[in-house]
């Protein structure tokens, strides 16, 4: 019985011993680097003959005892029947507006609307075929060069919402919800690496979820996505506020939910800035960004206050599952707050607070705020 014990305790600590010293020897720079590399090579891989470009609006995360998540934008797809003319459409007949390098009048043709629709529709399918493809490339030929990851990690591909900073010359195409994504283990790539499995065998390892599987929304996700834009309108907000009346948001299985955000903090005329959620005018670029500087501490309390309030609304998130916050700050130069946080709390904390279990205090003490440039 004795000998047992020991050899149950000498298996314990050479597990412990092994977990401090992965903890103790990864490199946070060095994941940074990898991810950014990796970003560069989605990027690269997007400048085929599919017409996707998102190279410069691919993120990236590490999530500990998760794996790495890619996200990338939905790109909406060009298509007129008429070449790179103007098309618009009142939903029973579609008109294109052509003109002719040898007249000045504009002509105004009348098109099948419901064939436009239809061969949009097939390019769509195309695009979203195209973008598979690609990401099959990356997840078999490349993600491996992430390092520090566990065979347990897993590494997902996934495309988000269609991103503001993108021009579309076709606003009004219509995009699928929900996304397409692309997951894969790490363990599954060291199989391939050490020949145990061949090309084949390994893209076979790749779970795909479409854009029609991933669709169903959780309602109480698009209520707090309303709830907490309309908190960062500037008529609530006491320090940087939002432009959207809704945020946007992917859901990732077996680890939660991911909602972006973007914030600012004044408005300029003539050099001459407001800040718009303080009323303050007539401030110089140096005034101004001396406010908002000394504006972050307030907004990272009360934004873990907000989270704390209203994330307890959040009800179709398992206890495990994590709520995060990718917010992008407002311009500030030479000031010593960060360009971007990310700010995160596991569901169960929100469901803990929510039932009375934990204070208001104890829950915000238990929300992680990672701070980048």
């Amino acid at each position: 019985m004795k000998m047992t014990s020991k050899i149950i305790c000498g298996i314990a600590l050479i597990a412990l011993t092994f977990s401090t010293a992965y903890s103790q020897k990864f490199d946070e720079k060095r994941m940074e680097r990898d991810l950014k590399i990796a970003e560069d090579i989605l990027g690269t891989l997007s400048r085929g003959e599919s017409g996707i470009r998102f190279s410069n609006n691919i993120e990236s995360n590490y999530m500990p005892d998760f794996g790495v998540v890619f996200s990338i934008p939905k790109v909406s797809y060009i298509y007129t029947s008429q070449g790179s003319n103007v098309v618009y459409g009142n939903g029973r007949r579609t008109y294109v507006i052509s003109s002719d390098d040898d007249d000045d009048d504009d002509e105004i043709a009348v098109v099948d609307a419901k064939k436009l629709e239809e061969d949009r529709d097939k390019k769509s399918k195309e695009a979203e075929e195209n973008l598979k493809e690609q990401m099959t490339i990356f997840l078999v030929d490349y993600a491996d060069l992430i390092g520090q990851l566990k065979p347990s990690d897993r590494i997902v591909v996934q495309s988000r919402g269609t991103d503001s900073r993108i021009f579309y010359i076709n606003n009004n195409s219509r995009n699928k919800k929900g996304s397409l994504t692309a997951q894969i283990m790490k363990s599954d790539l060291i199989a391939y690496k050490q020949g145990k499995l061949d090309r084949e065998g390994v893209i076979k390892k790749i779970s795909f979820k479409s854009p029609e599987e991933n669709s169903a929304e959780s309602k109480d996700l698009e209520l707090f996505a309303t709830i907490f834009a309309r908190l960062y309108e500037p008529d609530l907000s006491s320090t940087y506020y939002s432009s959207s009346r809704s945020l946007g948001y992917t859901t990732l299985e077996g680890f939660g939910v991911t909602f972006s955000m973007k914030v600012y903090s004044s408005s300029s005329d003539n050099g001459w800035h407001t800040i718009r959620t303080t009323g303050e005018s007539g401030l110089t670029s140096e005034e101004r960004d001396s406010k908002v500087n000394a504006m972050y501490p307030e907004f990272e309390q009360t934004f873990k206050e907000n989270l704390m309030d209203y994330g307890r609304t959040i009800k179709s998130l398992a206890a495990d599952e994590t709520l995060v916050f990718k917010v992008k700050l407002t311009e500030c130069r030479g000031c010593e707050m960060p360009e971007e946080i990310e700010v995160s709390v596991k569901a169960k904390t929100l469901q803990s607070y929510a039932k009375g279990s934990i204070s208001r205090e104890a829950g915000i003490g238990q929300i992680t705020v990672k701070k980048k440039g």
